[in-house]
């Protein structure tokens, strides 16, 4: 059953985390705690029948799209090129032979494949770095390159469930197909 977001419409809505005493008893009849993707709206919907297993936490607020372009960024102390490797509407994470500092804050020019400009992202807080590895959360973007931002993870999105539904078509195709069945 998809969720659909009461703000924007759209149903990229992922179950997060429930917080608070209200919403564990609220989970106990079907009503369960919900943020949008894209554009971050936190809500309740019903899921009549539906139990959620408990799962090991993820702080995200949002969903990690694996990606593959380049950027660049600048810091006080300097600055680097390197490759995107996943994107949300919260963050990001980057390969970089210049990794700065964790808490260092950065600006973001990602190259996305399709947008004439490379995305902006005003500031950005780095929360990890792993050898080469960096993981940001965006502070700041303007609101045009929010707009680009929720343009391109929608397409994202959209294109996973489209790659996503036809997988699991042709696995239903299989199940009812007689030639395979008698292999």
């Amino acid at each position: 059953m998809d969720v659909r977001c009461p703000r924007c419409g759209k149903d990229f809505a992922r179950r997060v985390q429930r917080e608070g005493l209200a919403e564990v008893i609220a989970s106990a009849v079907y009503l369960y705690p919900f943020a949008c993707q894209l554009c971050a709206h936190r809500f309740r919907a019903w899921q009549w029948g539906v139990r959620y297993t408990k799962q090991p936490v993820d702080r995200r607020r949002y969903e990690r799209l694996g990606v593959n372009f380049p950027m660049t960024f600048s810091a006080d102390t300097g600055g680097g090129n390197g490759t995107t490797l996943d994107l949300s509407m919260g963050g990001c994470a980057f390969k970089t032979e210049s990794t700065p500092l964790p808490g260092a804050i950065v600006q973001l020019q990602l190259h996305v494949p399709g947008l004439e400009h490379p995305l902006v992202v005003d500031s950005a807080v780095v929360r990890s770095v792993r050898s080469m590895y960096v993981g940001t959360e965006f502070l700041r973007l303007r609101p045009e390159e929010q707009y680009r931002l929720t343009q391109f993870v929608a397409s994202m999105l959209t294109a996973r469930r489209i790659k996503d539904d036809a997988a699991s078509q042709a696995g239903r195709l299989r199940e009812t197909d007689p030639v395979s069945q008698m292999r």
